[in-house]
């Protein structure tokens, strides 16, 4: 057992967190929590979870190279169901060092525990015929949580604005902005979308963008340097969102979105 100097602080390694405006409601904040590792979302979609309806979980919303949809195994759901939630030393250390070391099991967790709603993935990681087969879990609980991938950006959008969804985990693997992923199919060689598709993408006018920004209820970063082709290229995707969406950028002094006022 670990004795932490303040226990009631604690965040899984490296993570950085930042506390903002609601990008449209001016009644509600938001935290974006930036992290190393994908699967230390489980940590924030847990603790934004204490200000939310455990009944009703938020959607997650996924912009990833790869899927992260491994299946809990019947050792984990025992880890899970002894979890204690309340505690951010607890999950923080399960986080770290209980969940998938190559960060892909930590969303089925998550729906396992009832800590996100369904599950909307944009991925171009290829799991066989069925891959883009909608899928569905049952949780702890007894709740169903539907899983559904994309292959296009259209089709999410489609999908996402023909739902009937309220609220909203929006994550973002940097990671995703690569087209052929060196790193996942051997060959370590890299392509890249262009910076202009990727404004495009991410535009808060974008009708996709402009639904999730509106129900969001926390956004996570995921860096994985070594899944974008190396740090330079991560940090390049990372400058890139701070100054599609924020003035300062990105955890400067009174940061905020470029749409609302500074102080």
């Amino acid at each position: 057992m670990i004795d932490f100097r303040n226990p009631h602080h604690i965040e899984p390694p490296g993570a950085l967190r930042q506390i903002l405006e609601h990008p449209f409601n001016k009644s509600e904040s938001i935290e974006l929590a930036l992290f190393p590792e994908h699967r230390y979302a489980f940590f924030y979609w847990n603790k934004w979870m204490r200000k939310n309806e455990r009944d009703n979980p938020p959607c997650l919303v996924s912009l990833d190279w790869h899927q992260d949809l491994c299946y809990t195994c019947e050792t984990e759901k025992e880890w899970l169901e002894a979890l204690d939630l309340s505690s951010d030393a607890d999950v923080s250390v399960f986080s770290w060092a209980k969940l998938a070391g190559n960060n892909d099991g930590h969303i089925l967790c998550a729906a396992h525990l009832n800590l996100i709603g369904d599950i909307y993935v944009h991925c171009r990681q290829e799991m066989g015929r069925d891959t883009w087969e909608d899928e569905v879990l049952q949780d702890s609980y007894g709740n169903k949580h539907t899983i559904k991938k994309f292959k296009t950006y259209q089709s999410l959008q489609d999908a996402l604005l023909n739902s009937t969804e309220t609220s909203v985990f929006f994550g973002i693997d940097l990671d995703f902005f690569s087209v052929k992923n060196g790193l996942s199919d051997g060959s370590f060689k890299f392509t890249y979308l262009k910076d202009d598709a990727i404004r495009t993408m991410l535009d808060k006018n974008n009708p996709l963008i402009k639904w999730i920004f509106e129900r969001i209820k926390g956004f996570t970063i995921a860096i994985e340097p070594e899944h974008c082709g190396g740090l330079l290229k991560s940090n390049k995707f990372l400058d890139l969102i701070s100054d599609i969406y924020f003035s300062p950028e990105l955890f400067a002094p009174k940061s905020n979105w470029k749409w609302k006022p500074r102080y």
